[in-house]
């Protein structure tokens, strides 16, 4: 079942044409990463999910329900954090919650429910405006599901949380996928979207340049690092098998050669590497950058 239908998406502002006949969707019980720089368009395609923007052209749906006629019903099935956490500052956490709960006509059962799944226990009592960022991201999630919706949007929910907070977010949100909650969400840590999404969406220029799983990463190619005893002959050796090493230009990594390969081929290197003598003292799978992904995805400087 499709819980998202997006076709043909066309939206402007002015002269500028933002979205230029976007088109994918998101199904039951599936986590999608939607990725793209600034200025591609992710913002304004999840505001007009939300119907914070009117389309200049094209259908969004979500769970049969069209966003131009009926809306209300939309609403119903979705949970939303677009941007920084949308909280009265001064208000306690508890406040919020039973702000949102009275527009989403939550019963006291349901209110009680979030305050739980927040795990901000006596902190729901403080004004938000002493929150940590994380504290804040917990309380807007449970805000966002205060409606038991059948899809979530979230737009870079990992900015500003510390390691834990990141993990635990990534937990809360797989958890939500097992229990029924579709989620589509933005980020720029292209090391989280590979670790939570089951699938990947990326926008270049107001267009889909990429949708399908994400394996590695979005070429199926793979960075890594590795450290032997001798980085010449490392180099050397992977020449033979076409492979370009490059020597790592960070401070902490002086000595590491770093290639791109296919997953399934590391096997193949590592052993190579070893039958002409070398030793390899540390590997380590990298992460590319989103301006490199759109580079390969164009064409340019692709990876060997």
């Amino acid at each position: 079942m499709k819980i998202l239908e997006i076709k043909d998406l066309k939206k402007s502002f002015g002269q500028k044409e933002v979205l230029k006949g976007l088109s994918f969707d998101v199904n039951e019980n599936e986590i999608v990463g939607f990725l793209g720089r600034n200025g591609s368009g992710k913002s304004t395609t999840m505001k007009l999910i939300c119907g914070l923007l009117d389309p200049d052209g094209g259908e969004i749906k979500v769970c049969g329900y069209d966003i131009e006629k009926d809306r209300v019903k939309v609403l119903e099935n979705l949970g939303v954090s677009i941007e920084s956490p949308a909280l009265y500052q001064n208000l306690t956490g508890r406040e919020n919650l039973k702000l949102m709960g009275n527009w989403r006509k939550a019963s006291d059962e349901r209110i009680k429910e979030m305050e739980d799944y927040t795990r901000l226990d006596h902190n729901l009592d403080r004004a938000v405006r002493t929150y940590s960022m994380g504290m804040k991201m917990r309380l807007m999630l449970s805000m966002a599901l205060m409606a038991k919706p059948k899809l979530l949007i979230l737009d870079e929910p990992m900015n500003g949380l510390d390691p834990d907070g990141v993990f635990d977010l990534r937990e809360k949100m797989k958890e939500l996928k097992n229990q029924g909650c579709s989620i589509l969400f933005s980020s720029h840590q292209l090391s989280e979207v590979e670790k939570v999404s089951d699938r990947v969406v990326m926008i270049e220029g107001g267009r889909v340049v990429y949708n399908d799983k994400m394996e590695g990463n979005i070429l199926g190619l793979v960075n890594y690092s590795i450290l032997t005893n001798s980085l010449k002959k490392t180099i050397d050796v992977l020449g033979k098998l076409g492979i370009e090493g490059r020597e790592s230009r960070e401070k902490d990594r002086q000595g590491y050669v770093i290639i791109s390969i296919k997953t399934e081929n590391l096997d193949t290197v590592l052993k190579k590497l070893r039958e002409e003598g070398l030793v390899i003292k540390d590997i380590e799978k990298l992460h590319k950058s989103l301006e490199e992904l759109y580079k390969e995805l164009r064409g340019e400087g692709a990876a060997l």
